[in-house]
């Protein structure tokens, strides 16, 4: 008989750069959230899985910085050979300065380790303008655009890009994409962000969606539902080229 436990203490995933519309403050002080979510089930196939995340904003009336990191593991055992599924870690930070009342200029670190497609490190420098839409207390909606310079290097033999074995890649992109926070209710908070990443060397493009949903519980505890989509066109068969993530648990605010 299958006995499989399952421990969801902390879960959050939080896009750098979209701050929730009711910790959005500009007083200088540092604000953000951190969770863990594990999972373990044992039997006849014996798994593991983990999510730490953790995100941070300052805000003043000219400017933004965001922090953002999460770490991501699942692996399993079954007849004695043990497979991973997921062991992948990102790191970003991103700076946002307001050059008026609508318009931002910004720049942003990104890196990213991804074993399974065999990404040892994934390096993505970016810059441009933003413009928001909309700017009120309870709605807040921006586009930006700009580009990106991604430096990859790759685990083991390397990878087939364009049907050649590579073990690095250098790419300059474009950059275009959206982002809002909306306060629906004074304990509910929904935000989205979408961003697409076009190479101007061909060698394919990547997108990132995410959507997250939260239901204050107290100043300090929220119930918290995520969806994240990645899509990366540089990953070849039989990998997919699409990841969808989905988290739901308890996110924990600090700061202010």
């Amino acid at each position: 008989m299958r006995v499989c436990t399952s421990l969801l203490f902390l879960s959050t995933l939080v896009t750098c750069g979209t701050a929730q519309a009711e910790d959005a403050k500009p007083d200088g002080k540092w604000r953000g959230s951190g969770g863990a979510a594990l999972s373990i089930s044992s039997g006849n196939t014996r798994s593991s899985s983990i999510n730490l995340t953790a995100d941070a904003a300052r805000v003043t009336s000219d400017d933004k910085l965001t922090l953002f990191s999460q770490l991501l593991g699942s692996r399993s055992e079954s007849n004695g050979i043990t497979t991973t599924s997921a062991n992948q870690w990102a790191a970003s930070t991103r700076y946002d300065h307001n050059i008026s009342s609508h318009v931002f200029g910004f720049g942003g670190l990104n890196l990213n380790h991804d074993q399974i497609k065999l990404l040892a490190l994934r390096s993505v420098v970016s810059g441009g303008l933003g413009y928001h839409l909309i700017k009120t207390d309870d709605h807040q909606f921006d586009i930006f655009g700009g580009a990106s310079y991604k430096s990859d290097k790759y685990s083991g033999s390397g990878i087939f890009i364009n049907n050649e074995l590579k073990t690095s890649l250098n790419s300059s992109e474009l950059l275009l994409g959206e982002e809002s926070t909306h306060k629906l209710s004074e304990i509910t908070t929904f935000s989205q962000r979408l961003v697409i990443n076009s190479s101007v060397n061909n060698n394919g493009n990547r997108a990132t969606f995410n959507a997250s949903l939260l239901v204050a519980l107290n100043k300090t505890l929220s119930l918290s539902l995520t969806l994240q989509d990645r899509y990366d066109g540089f990953v070849s068969a039989p990998l997919k080229k699409n990841d969808i993530l989905f988290f739901t648990g308890i996110n924990v605010k600090f700061g202010g």
